[in-house]
């Protein structure tokens, strides 16, 4: 292990302290590789059997999990590893089942209707590494989202071991995520059968991590005109922990002797702005080291291992998304406000509780992540991983009216008349009617004149930005932009009012202009919340709820002491509600009570903003009504 004082290093040492323990591309491994894919290609499943006996002693076998199979496997296993196996295969279905991509559709102007559809790629290969250990774990974090994905035809390879069998826990994970057969085959040759389908189904990508031969193969496979896509870079495994004084040392050693029994290669990463945690923990590792049956694996990936001190739990951030590291740990005082700032991990750990063997095994995601800094512009397996999508776009005749001018205008600033002259040709002629979106862009723009006032209004449901509120009553743009802020909401106000008179037209118009906006905005309302409960905020605790159904009514409970606030009169508080309540169609009850009348105010705009974004958020495709319509 090495220590490093972060801000004693200059710029070349800090690049040097963050670089990987050099990967050896031996020569000889890509001539072998090189090798076999060439034999493969020319003469398909013949190569593969020959490469197989050769680098193995063993031929290519297709091993069928027959209920004979697979219960004599299953006859091998205590009951404690079948559970534990079960375990893991239900939380990694529930977590992608959960995660899954969605088919949406987008009206992005009217008339202009956009989907996104995804669809699973044809045939996967799958390489579960069975080496000196069997990986159970990868085969789950694999299969599993691949069957999610619906990929029909799921090719999973393993090379067999010194007796030419598979171990009874691969068999019994395999069946029991739905795997028909394994083909016992490891290596490059694996790599090469799949890539040209010899002896097996040809793959259109490939997953899976595997030694220097593989690992190479696979780089190999993508490189090929017209061959294999892969899973993503692969390379040693590595964690980064973040750490403060907070931390417990044995569990932080812990967590990184996991990581470097894995192999020699292996890169284990501490950052910690207290020097008495990093000696804690240096002396842990040490106590736990000399009873781990994989000790001599462990202290050579140590060797390499980097113990940073920083100065404070920011710097230690800056450092890690430098790193951009496969596995990160954050155990810190305060791990959600530190994970705001993580730009680059493969999967990040939360707390002293997570550990990195719960994310290896059964938390549900899988554990096939970017190394090598590949974390700065990769992701780990999803079931996307094992899907792809296309767009369509329908376009009626009100979504040509709007988008082929503009078409036209940017086709003409790049030069291509015939791209404008296509977009122009489609003006007036008749077009398919879209059908009902799931997703429309719910935004309003309205403007309300009276003799009294002119209000202007511009509000986005699904825009946050900075609010713009001019009413010429300061006080009351105050209460209006917390309603934004809080509401998540892109929101511009302006009203010209008879303000010389008193305040009383502009308050209440610029809300009866607000809720017919959101009114708007909201269309039908389909897949929105519905509801919004909201509680309290210091001493003035302001309660309000809201049901978007389109039934008006304002239940408003509370007094104000002061008659004015600056240049709002306070009385106007209950009325804006009521004129909300009347114009937006949604029954609004306010409770509040409190010492200080700007904190009761205050608290009922911003409990008024919080309960709208609740109301208006998207949570299903269907109206939020068991009668079918939103009255």
């Amino acid at each position: 292990m090495k220590r490093l004082r972060w801000d004693a290093l200059s710029e070349a040492e800090k690049k040097q302290a963050l670089a990987r323990p050099q990967q050896r591309r031996d020569e000889r491994v890509l001539e072998t590789v090189r090798a076999i894919f060439e034999d493969v290609e020319r003469e398909g499943v013949a190569a593969v059997e020959r490469w197989a006996e050769k680098l193995d002693g063993r031929r290519l076998r297709r091993l069928e999990l027959t209920e004979a199979v697979v219960g004599a496997a299953r006859a091998a296993l205590s009951a404690a590893e079948i559970a534990a196996i079960d375990a893991a295969i239900d939380n990694v279905r529930f977590y992608h089942q959960a995660t899954a991509p969605q088919t949406r559709a987008v009206e992005t102007a009217p008339g202009v209707l956009c989907r996104q559809i995804w669809r699973p790629i044809e045939t996967c290969g799958l390489y579960v590494p069975a080496g000196s250990a069997p990986l159970v774990s990868t085969l789950i974090m694999l299969t599993v989202p691949a069957a999610v994905a619906g990929v029909p035809n799921r090719v999973l390879v393993s090379p067999p071991n010194k007796a030419g069998e598979t171990h009874p826990a691969i068999i019994v994970a395999a069946a029991a995520c739905g795997v028909e057969a394994i083909w016992q085959i490891g290596g490059a040759q694996a790599i090469a059968a799949l890539t040209f389908g010899a002896g097996l189904a040809k793959a259109e990508k490939i997953f899976g991590p595997g030694n220097a031969y593989v690992t190479e193969a696979k780089r190999f496979a993508a490189a090929l005109a017209g061959g294999p896509s892969v899973d993503l870079p692969a390379g040693p495994s590595e964690l980064t922990v973040v750490a403060d004084a907070s931390a417990n040392a044995a569990f932080v050693a812990a967590d990184l002797l996991s990581q470097a029994e894995h192999d020699a290669d292996a890169q284990v990463v501490l950052i910690s702005p207290s020097a008495e945690l990093l000696s804690e923990v240096e002396r842990e590792v040490e106590l736990q080291i000399a009873t781990l049956p994989r000790r001599a694996i462990a202290r050579a990936s140590l060797e390499q291992a980097r113990f940073v001190k920083v100065r404070d739990v920011a710097e230690a951030i800056d450092v890690a998304n430098a790193y951009a590291p496969e596995h990160l740990s954050l155990v810190v005082s305060e791990p959600e406000q530190a994970l705001d700032r993580i730009r680059n991990a493969g999967a990040v750990f939360l707390g002293r509780n997570g550990a990195e063997s719960y994310g290896d095994y059964l938390a549900g995601p899988s554990h096939v992540l970017p190394t090598d800094g590949a974390a700065r512009s990769w992701s780990g397996v999803t079931t996307a991983s094992f899907m792809k999508s296309f767009t369509i776009q329908l376009i009626d005749a009100e979504g040509v009216r709007r988008i082929a001018p503009h078409a036209a205008a940017l086709a003409r600033l790049e030069g291509l008349e015939a791209h404008a002259r296509a977009a122009e040709v489609r003006l007036g002629a008749p077009a398919p009617k879209l059908g009902e979106p799931i997703i429309r862009r719910r935004r309003a723009e309205l403007v309300r004149e009276t003799r009294e006032t002119a209000v202007s209004v511009l509000v986005d449901l699904d825009r946050r930005a900075p609010p713009s509120i001019k009413t010429g009553v300061g006080f009351y743009d105050h209460m209006l932009e917390q309603v934004a802020q809080h509401g998540g909401i892109a929101l511009s106000l302006s009203c010209k009012g008879d303000l010389e008179i008193d305040a009383h037209h502009t308050i209440e118009d610029c809300a009866l202009t607000l809720g017919q906006a959101l009114k708007q905005a909201l269309g039908e309302r389909r897949g929105i919340a519905r509801y919004g409960f909201v509680l309290p905020m210091d001493e003035a605790e302001a309660k309000v709820s809201i049901d978007l159904g389109g039934r008006p009514y304002l239940v408003f409970e509370g007094a104000f002491a002061q008659a004015q606030l600056g240049d709002y009169p306070t009385e106007m508080t209950e009325h804006v509600f009521r004129s909300l309540a009347q114009s937006l169609g949604a029954a609004i009850h306010v409770s509040v009570t409190g010492d200080n009348d700007h904190h009761k105010t205050e608290a009922c705009f911003k409990a008024f903003g919080r309960a709208l974004r609740q109301a208006i958020a998207i949570e299903s495709l269907d109206l939020p009504s068991t009668k079918g319509v939103i009255v």
